[in-house]
């Protein structure tokens, strides 16, 4: 299995630095930054988890969770096209909570992977779309937080206007899987508008974030009006049904 993983990255990563015409110096340039020993290796670290798993059966899902393989591979650079076939090869990864609390959806948001990945973490995994880390912080936070080091190396408006394209794509995922995780604060009491405002996030965005935010406050008020409502019924229903009894 590992020899294959290693001949599918390579394949992969040849066929992309060839797609972009890359000269013979920058594709070497890209294969030694593609990580496949890295990849392969993590890989590799996984398949001994998970036979020691299969031969310890006292052993506890946290206890197994406790890695960061994927994790690591996203910080590493991974290209978004071996991202989803190892989620597609080792669909068990995106479950995993790595390192400091976080999900694989937390570094792919952090990080900039593809929406396309992000949409694979959460439906496979919808909880994680949710999820805190150990500092209180959801997805949605690492998501507007990213913004600001995205836009470091470009000074471009149309790429600022890009990022924020493609950030608005996974912010629909995200919401879509868990709505109400949006009003969530960290712990430090900071809510997802705040980040955004913090990384100098567009109005755009920054509107459709509260507009978001809104719906989740209506529909919260709503649920908490129908269950006041059904317990002020309640005992007019239980007399109604004394009366009823009592009649008949």
């Amino acid at each position: 299995m590992t020899s294959q993983l290693r001949n599918m990255i390579r394949r992969l990563n040849l066929s992309k630095a060839k797609s972009k015409h890359t000269s013979v110096k920058e594709e070497e340039k890209y294969h030694r930054h593609s990580n496949d020993d890295e990849l392969c290796h993590a890989i590799e670290q996984y398949e001994t988890i998970l036979s020691v798993h299969d031969a310890r059966c006292d052993a506890s899902p946290d206890q197994i969770s406790s890695n960061s393989l994927l994790n690591d591979t996203i910080i590493k650079g991974a290209s978004d096209t071996t991202l989803l076939r190892i989620a597609e090869h080792f669909p068990g990864l995106l479950g995993h909570r790595g390192d400091h609390g976080r999900f694989p959806v937390h570094i792919a948001c952090a990080y900039g992977a593809s929406s396309d990945f992000i949409y694979k973490c959460v439906s496979m995994y919808p909880l994680t779309a949710a999820a805190q880390d150990d500092d209180g912080r959801t997805p949605f936070h690492f998501l507007c937080k990213s913004f600001a080091k995205s836009c470091d190396n470009t000074s471009m408006s149309w790429d600022r206007n890009a990022i924020e394209r493609r950030m608005a794509r996974i912010l629909w995922i995200l919401y879509r899987k868990a709505p109400s995780a949006i009003v969530i604060e960290d712990n430090h009491g900071v809510d997802v508008v705040e980040y955004a405002l913090e990384a100098d996030m567009s109005m755009t965005f920054i509107r459709l974030l509260q507009d978001m935010v809104a719906r989740v406050h209506e529909h919260n008020a709503k649920m908490k009006a129908n269950r006041k409502l059904m317990q002020a019924r309640s005992p007019l229903l239980q007399q109604k049904d004394s009366f009823c009894m009592a009649f008949y």
